[in-house]
C-alpha cells in the first residue's frame, strides 16, 4: 500500500510503502520521495550534470514480429500468432499442414485440420477462424 503524507497530498512528495499483508513478510514500512530525478530516500538530491551520459537500457520487446510479415493493412499480413487461442506450437502445427495465412485458415474445413494436428477439435477450430474474422474486421 502506498500512502501521502499529511493533508496537502497532491503538493507532497513524500510518500510511504507500508507492506500489509505478506505471506513471507512481517508489515513494514519506509519512506520515499518523488522527486525532479526520480525517486530517492531524501527530498534533498542533486541534479545531475547534462554532461554526464545519460541513463542507458534497451526497452525489451513484448511481443515477437512474425518474420515474412509486413504491416501494410491486408489481411494476409496478420500473423497467425494473433489469433485468439493460437500460440506458438499452434502456429506451428497449422504451418505444417500448410496454413501461413488468416485467410487458409478461413477456407480450411474444420473437421478435416482437426484431424490433422492432435490435441486440437473441429471445435477448437471453429473458435479460432470465429477469432480470426473478427481479427479481421478490426
Amino acid at each position: 500500500m502506498f500512502k501521502t503524507k499529511g493533508f496537502s497530498a497532491n503538493n507532497s512528495l513524500q510518500r510511504r510503502a507500508v507492506i500489509v499483508d505478506a505471506p513471507d513478510l512481517p508489515p513494514e514500512e519506509c519512506e520515499f520521495y518523488i522527486t525532479s530525478v526520480g525517486i530517492a530516500d531524501t527530498d534533498k538530491v542533486d541534479v545531475p550534470d547534462t554532461k554526464s551520459p545519460a541513463l542507458d537500457f534497451e526497452v525489451e520487446e513484448l511481443y515477437e514480429k512474425d518474420e515474412g510479415s509486413e504491416e501494410d493493412g491486408s489481411n494476409s499480413n496478420i500473423p497467425l500468432i494473433n489469433i485468439k487461442g493460437v500460440g506458438k506450437g499452434t502456429k506451428e502445427n497449422l504451418e505444417a499442414q500448410g496454413i501461413n495465412s488468416v485467410e487458409e485458415l478461413l477456407s480450411a474445413d474444420p473437421e478435416e485440420l482437426a484431424s490433422k494436428i492432435v490435441g486440437i477439435s473441429p471445435k477448437k477450430v471453429i473458435e479460432m477462424q470465429n477469432s480470426a474474422k473478427i481479427l479481421i474486421k478490426t
